[in-house]
């Protein structure tokens, strides 16, 4: 568990690692991590933690004595937010929510649902292997929900969803997911291959963080849309 922890430290891409104060701000996110796996020994340290606890550590200002309150976040995020079973159980809960996920896809933006459907039958077709192919969408919408968003749209917008969340419950993760695809989807529908999908949600994916290409009024907007 440590060794993948400080490996996933290294790996936080957060501007406050960098600069005078790197090496302190590396140590506190340390030790909330450490915290919350030994609170919840179940779980222990997971994947993602690293970039959720880094903007717990954002949101309440990065110093030691608000270590204390961004354990308690992280407490209250993965136990209380995230459906039961997210982290632990060979993530059980997530995976019942991707298969969720991949329904409403389908019913609400079939037309992009198809098209991925495409694009992944042309990939299977050109390859000789006959290993299982999961759907194109679920490396991005996986990464979304064990982190919370952080990792694909800009921090003002990441707060409103999770006001939302906290008002609504978690079934605001499956929406906050399918409003981003449609969003995104007239650019999607424009490529023809696999390979040219991850290409495009690389660069998609920094448009969103780095360039607001979705605000939060607009995200709000798209989840009428798709609900």
């Amino acid at each position: 568990m440590t060794e993948a922890l400080i490996k996933d430290l290294h790996r936080t891409g957060c501007s406050l690692f960098s600069g005078e104060l790197a090496e302190q701000n590396q140590a506190l996110l340390k030790r909330v991590l450490l915290a919350y796996a030994r609170w919840n020994k179940s779980v222990g340290y997971c994947q993602g933690f690293n970039l959720l606890a880094a903007f717990v550590l954002e949101v309440v200002d990065w110093c030691d004595r608000n270590a204390l309150k961004a354990r308690l976040m992280m407490i209250f995020l993965v136990e209380g937010v995230l459906p039961e079973g997210y982290f632990a159980n060979h993530l059980r809960g997530l995976s019942v929510d991707m298969a969720v996920f991949r329904d409403l896809l389908r019913l609400r933006l079939s037309a992009l649902a198809r098209h991925l459907d495409d694009l992944q039958m042309g990939a299977g077709e050109s390859s000789s292997g006959t290993s299982y192919e999961p759907p194109l969408t679920n490396v991005f919408t996986m990464q979304w929900f064990l982190t919370l968003f952080t990792t694909c749209l800009p921090k003002a917008t990441v707060l409103r969803v999770w006001d939302l969340i906290l008002l609504e419950g978690n079934e605001v993760l499956l929406r906050t997911a399918l409003a981003i695809w449609d969003g995104l989807a007239d650019r999607i529908m424009s490529v023809n291959s696999a390979d040219e999908f991850y290409s495009i949600m690389g660069v998609l994916t920094r448009e969103m963080v780095e360039f607001g290409l979705m605000d939060a009024n607009e995200l709000v907007k798209r989840f009428e849309l798709v609900k």
